[in-house]
This record gives structure tokens, sequence and C-alpha cells, in this order.
């Protein structure tokens, strides 16, 4: 993922908050103290102390400009997950990267996750999730195993379950999910996805906003 060292908001009081947020075992408070930073970072979109907390306490990387994992709770993120820049998830969005044993007598986890103290097991394996740059994921889809990546640019439509791998640009609706289309022709893809735009900074690619019209060939 890029570094957005050079880009995003970063609050005198940053090193402070880590510390704080270190010390803070409720999520209730938690959860005010990264909102506040947020605020003082310019938003949920710019700030680089909430996506340090993320990464650093949570291990989910969210890249700039995606601003709505910077305001959902940690938990609905699996340790894992990377989320690229320039993303719009909707606060509804779920995700979840393992399965519950299916070969035991009782699928409760009681008798299969150690963390729970009834049995010995090894601990549940997370796999890993990675959400590429520029999606769109609507209100109340879910990202379900064995997904483990959504292109760049793609769509999920609201409501939807994806349970497979999504093409970059492709819009995924259903349930299960599968691609009912492509936002842009392939040789159109083909030449984002070479120019890997999203790594260019938000002035850069405001100046050059023609480009991202609808001229270059979207299929409506």
């Amino acid at each position: 993922m890029k570094s957005d060292s050079k880009e995003g908001g970063k609050s005198f009081c940053s090193s402070v908050a880590l510390l704080a947020y270190r010390w803070i075992g409720s999520e209730a408070v938690r959860s005010r103290l990264r909102k506040l930073i947020a605020r003082l970072e310019g938003g949920p979109a710019f700030s680089l102390t909430v996506r340090e907390i993320l990464r650093d306490f949570h291990h989910v990387d969210v890249g700039l400009y995606t601003a709505g994992p910077c305001t959902m709770k940690p938990g609905f993120f699996h340790p894992g997950t990377s989320i690229g820049r320039y993303s719009f998830i909707a606060g509804t969005v779920r995700t979840f990267t393992r399965n519950h044993p299916m070969n035991t007598k009782s699928t409760h986890g009681l008798f299969y996750n150690s963390a729970l103290g009834k049995v010995k097991a090894g601990p549940l394996q997370f796999n890993r999730l990675i959400i590429g740059n520029g999606v769109r994921i609507e209100h109340n889809a879910i990202i379900v195993p064995a997904t483990e990546r959504i292109g760049d640019g793609a769509v999920i439509t609201a409501g939807s379950v994806v349970c497979t791998n999504v093409p970059p640009y492709a819009i995924a609706s259903g349930f299960p999910a599968r691609v009912v289309g492509y936002r842009l022709r392939q040789e159109i893809i083909q030449e984002l996805l070479i120019s890997r735009w999203w790594e260019r900074s938000l002035p850069e690619l405001v100046a050059d906003n023609g480009s991202f019209r609808p001229s270059m060939g979207g299929l409506g």
C-alpha cells in the first residue's frame, strides 16, 4: 500500500492519543478518542493517526481518503484486512474471514474455540481480505469466506453477499453475488490498472478530473 506520510492530516497531540489508546480498555472510550482525533485531523478521510491506531492495535490497514472503516467499530474488519485508497465502504458493511468448523457435533464455539476456556485447541485462524482502491461497497453488503480479494474499482451493490473474489472494475450483485457487468470497457480497465492512478495525491487527481468522466468508456 502506498505510504500516506506526505498526505493527510496529523494533529499535535497524535503521540499522546496513541499512548492513551494503548492504556484504554473500553471500546466506548476508544471510539470517542478515534472520533476526536479524526475531527482534529480533518475528518476520517484524512486522519493519519486513526489509520495508525487501526494498523497498530487492530491489524487493519486503511488507505487514505477511504473514510468508512475509520468511523466503524474495528472488529467489523478482521485482523489482516487491507483496504485501499479512495474507496467507499458503507457503515453497514460486514466482513468475515474465517469459517466455523462443520465437522463437530455442535457448531457452538464452546466446543472448538479455546478462547472461551472450555477446550484446548489452537486459535481460530483468520484469512486475509484485500479490498482494493477505488472500490464501492454499498449498504448491508456482506463479504464472507472464501473471498480473499475485491479488485480495484469494483462495486458491490447493496444487500449483496460476496462469497468469491471480485475482479477489478466489476459490478457484483445478488445472493450469492455474481458479476453482472463491468463499469468500463476492458481496454480502459487495463489502462487504469497499469496507471495505478490511486497512488496520486488528491490535488493531482482533482486537477486531472477530466480523465474520470463518463467519456472514458462507461457502459452505463
